[in-house]
């Protein structure tokens, strides 16, 4: 049986408060790249890593948080899902904004759009996947991270993303402390309670954006908070783009018609 989540550690508040502790504790939050440098020096390091797996109003929130503290992130974008669309006008927007903070540009790998791809279809894809988000922002992609891992990325193999590295290869996952707060848990460690922090180790520290929030709520009710907000948010889009929607329950005289004009209002309003 899972452990409950610790919810106080879920709000933009600790999240801060957490990252501060590595900064007094003498870490650098640096970029992937960097690591087998850093390594080679010896120096305590922190590589910050957000997987936006559902909602990219969420991610610039917290990339707002990183930048007020002078904190830098890589920021994964998923290309193929059904959750959000980096290319729309309001993706376009929070990506740029994201990395106009100061962030770094990941690509989220989807390996269940490729069914069955060995190493080379999967690093056909990467390349492909990659080469859109760099030519779209004007910002090189340095890492590569993969949601919903199948056994053969598990195994870390290099050149699933060649040229470019992945979060799996063991310098990231096993060489560099891994701590993840995947499905809105810290599973092994929580960072600032950590064995590795304790002893000066360099870090990968992954976190969902979706989890986060100023008043935290447990991961399924944060969930179904975003997902209310994007109902809305969709139901005003159909109502802008077809007077038929406009004639039911998304009214032209709703009197937040011109105060929500993207997506992110929405979210504020209903899921923040």
């Amino acid at each position: 049986m899972r452990a409950e989540p610790v919810l106080h550690r879920f709000s933009y508040d600790a999240y801060v408060e957490m990252l501060s502790r590595f900064r007094d504790a003498g870490y650098r939050f640096e970029a992937f790249p960097q690591a087998e440098r850093l390594l080679a020096e010896n120096r305590r390091f922190v590589l910050l890593r957000h997987d936006v797996d559902m909602d990219l109003e969420k991610a610039r929130r917290m990339a707002r948080r990183e930048a007020d503290a002078g904190i830098a992130a890589t920021y994964f974008f998923l290309v193929r899902t059904d959750h959000y669309n980096v290319f729309s006008g309001f993706g376009t927007e929070s990506v740029r904004e994201i990395l106009g903070l100061g962030h770094y540009l990941g690509l989220h790998f989807d390996c269940a759009t490729y069914p069955g791809a060995d190493v080379a279809g999967l690093k056909t894809g990467c390349s492909r996947e990659a080469g859109t988000l760099e030519a779209w922002f004007h910002a090189p992609v340095t890492v590569v991270s993969y949601h919903r891992p199948n056994e053969l990325v598990l195994s870390g193999h290099p050149g699933l993303s060649a040229p470019l590295p992945h979060t799996y290869m063991p310098l990231f996952s096993k060489t560099i402390k891994y701590l993840s707060d995947s499905t809105g848990r810290w599973r092994d460690e929580y960072p600032p309670e950590s064995e590795a922090l304790a002893s000066g180790l360099p870090v990968q520290l992954l976190t969902h954006p979706v989890w986060y929030a100023e008043a935290p709520q447990r991961p399924y009710q944060a969930l179904l908070s975003i997902l209310s907000a994007k109902a809305k948010f969709l139901e005003r889009s159909f109502a802008d783009n077809c007077r038929v929607m406009g004639e039911g329950t998304a009214k032209p005289d709703d009197p937040d018609r011109d105060r929500r004009t993207h997506w992110g209002d929405w979210v504020s309003k209903d899921a923040a």
